[in-house]
């Protein structure tokens, strides 16, 4: 859209009128009023002046000879058609039809003649003020269309029924659209492979560009209205620079950290033989200056290795051993490794074993790294003559492990980002501890890896809860649960594999073959199924349905999505993203309340 001429106070007017007696008192008229005038002895001028150089506004006299007034009205709004351009008919006829017939062909107003000063001036007052207020408008218009435009992040505007109504620059780059009309008006699923629901869930996507790179774009978006009319924006940032950087600090601190724990660990054996007596018997004092050494060492080793760990995690480069594991066993291991720690700060650590032998689906050491930092955060924050307390339970997510000490509790304000990286509370008791928040993070990290869950309870000044919490492991081959996996042959022998020290696996590739399955064994207590070439998604669903009775089913893949699943009354993760243990951890309660009957 083209702004108006206007941007100064004078108007650029033009007087068509083909008696040059009647023009020029008109001109002389409207130049007394501090306007500038152009004149038209003719219908036809009148139009060529328009193309040359549009004026801001038209004063047309309505009877003249080759177009009269009416005909030029009738082509000035054919013609101009990016900005208003007023038309003021003006007639010494008596009578209105007149200019009722000159106002239906598009005149905006008009004039009697012979033309009143008074009247015309508050006309073109009138006139300059709303044509100063609509350039000021269509610059604000054109500036926000360019910035729009020229963002560097794609921007894609849904309406109501999902279709696209507008793109930019970079949205059509991103899609290998020429012009916006290719994407406009076709449904943003079938543009992205993405529907809104899921779009406006996700954080991170990934296109395919037409070099066949795969580019990552964070996703943000926005519902916003005019009157009953909804819409969406999707804005999508290409991340690409930052998986780089990301790359390049995680590159970064593993070769730092490396670099760090090869001499670090010949101090720690050099201080070990010294404190031994391997270079002579050392004073008490020099005894006690070498343990003060030898401790910070191995703080520093520990943190080294949170960072290794971190930048493990975070790359998805670590891979975790998941084996069934005696929990009772390793909590004997992880409190026997803390009791000297324990005695030293004068703090009791308890753990009595429970009867029976739990068992979960767990990377042993990594369990005790988990419950080593739990451990040592207890003993940390108790004083001297306090207990901590390690205990281990059944619950109805399965087995769950609770250390709890006497300290001085945590902050509420701070409790929801106890979990998050290099969160410390800000007390000088707790600084006074050392450490950099790393601890509970890769913790957290570890422990959802192992598909449990990790939370914390606390009331100031009456101590605090450190919680894991991991499901039952039966062996396969009689656990009460058969699994049915249903989906199409590239994935089925990673997702039975996965599910196969959980429970009884059964893998088909079609509904057909599920049906067979519970005519021979009854129904499974959940079905993991894509519906992927399965026809309908939701005539798939209402048959799994029909066939599980009451039992869980859990939708993978990126056919359907959260909102399509919850509509359906089932579970969903989508297959591409989901590692192991997110998948067992997902499948283990509802199993766990099927057993249990709830």
């Amino acid at each position: 859209m083209n702004a108006p001429s206007l941007v100064d106070e004078k108007l650029h007017v033009l007087v068509a009128d083909d008696i040059e007696a009647s023009r020029l008192a008109v001109v002389a008229l409207v130049e007394s009023l501090g306007h500038g005038c152009e004149q038209a002895s003719s219908g036809a001028q009148a139009l060529r002046c328009i193309d040359e150089d549009p004026p801001d506004i038209v004063l047309l006299d309505l009877l003249m000879p080759d177009l009269d007034g009416f005909e030029v009205t009738r082509l000035i709004r054919e013609r101009v058609t990016d900005k208003w351009l007023p038309v003021i008919a003006t007639s010494s006829l008596e009578g209105d039809e007149h200019f009722i017939h000159a106002l239906s062909m598009g005149a905006d107003d008009y004039l009697v003649r012979p033309v009143k000063p008074a009247i015309l001036r508050a006309k073109l007052r009138q006139y300059h003020r709303v044509l100063a207020l609509q350039a000021s408008l269509a610059e604000l218009a054109l500036r926000q269309s360019a910035i729009h435009q020229h963002m560097a992040d794609a921007v894609i505007t849904v309406d109501g029924s999902g279709g696209i109504c507008e793109v930019n620059l970079a949205a059509r780059q991103i899609f290998g659209a020429a012009d916006a009309s290719d994407l406009v008006g076709r449904p943003i699923g079938e543009v992205t492979g993405f529907s809104l629901d899921e779009l406006s869930q996700r954080r991170e996507i990934e296109f395919t560009q037409a070099g066949g790179e795969l580019i990552p774009f964070g996703v943000s978006a926005s519902q916003w209205s005019i009157g009953k009319q909804s819409y969406c924006t999707v804005a999508l940032h290409d991340r690409s620079e930052w998986r780089r950087i990301d790359r390049m600090k995680d590159e970064f601190l593993a070769t730092v950290s490396h670099e760090l724990r090869t001499p670090l660990t010949s101090v720690l054996g050099a201080l070990a033989l010294l404190s031994a007596g391997a270079a002579g018997e050392l004073s008490a004092d020099a005894q006690e200056l070498a343990l003060v050494a030898q401790r910070n060492g191995e703080r520093l080793s520990r943190l080294i290795d949170d960072v290794l760990d971190l930048t493990k995690l975070e790359g998805n480069r670590m891979v975790l051993n998941l084996r069934p594991a005696a929990l009772d066993a390793l909590l004997t291991e992880a409190v026997s490794a803390n009791q000297s720690y324990a005695q030293q700060a004068g703090v009791t650590l308890k753990y009595e074993s429970p009867a029976g032998k739990p068992r979960s689906l767990l990377d042993s050491d990594r369990f005790l790294q988990v419950m080593a930092n739990l451990l040592s955060n207890a003993i940390k924050h108790s004083r001297k003559g306090q207990v901590v307390q390690v205990s281990l339970y059944g619950d109805v997510q399965g087995w769950r492990i609770d250390v709890s000490d006497q300290g001085p509790g945590i902050d509420p304000a701070f409790r929801a980002h106890l979990f998050e990286k290099f969160s410390q509370a800000d007390g000088s008791d707790r600084r006074a501890q050392g450490g950099t928040g790393l601890g509970l993070y890769v913790s957290r990290l570890f422990v959802e890896r192992m598909g449990g869950r990790i939370f914390a309870q606390s009331e100031s000044g009456q101590g605090s809860t450190f919680s894991l919490s991991f499901g039952v492991y039966e062996d396969a081959s009689t656990a009460p649960w058969l699994v049915c996996v249903a989906c199409d042959r590239q994935h089925l022998e990673r997702l039975a594999d996965w599910l196969s020290s959980l429970a009884r696996v059964e893998a088909v590739t079609d509904v057909a073959a599920v049906q067979a399955l519970v005519a021979r064994d009854g129904p499974p207590a959940a079905v993991v199924a894509d519906p992927r070439a399965q026809g309908s998604a939701d005539e798939f669903c209402a048959r799994l349905r029909g066939l599980v009775d009451g039992g869980a089913v859990l939708l993978v893949g990126d056919s359907v999505d959260a909102g399509f699943a919850q509509r359906q009354g089932m579970d969903w993760l989508p297959l591409a993203e989901t590692k192991r243990a997110q998948l067992i951890q997902r499948l283990q309660p509802m199993l766990a309340s099927r057993s249990t009957g709830r």
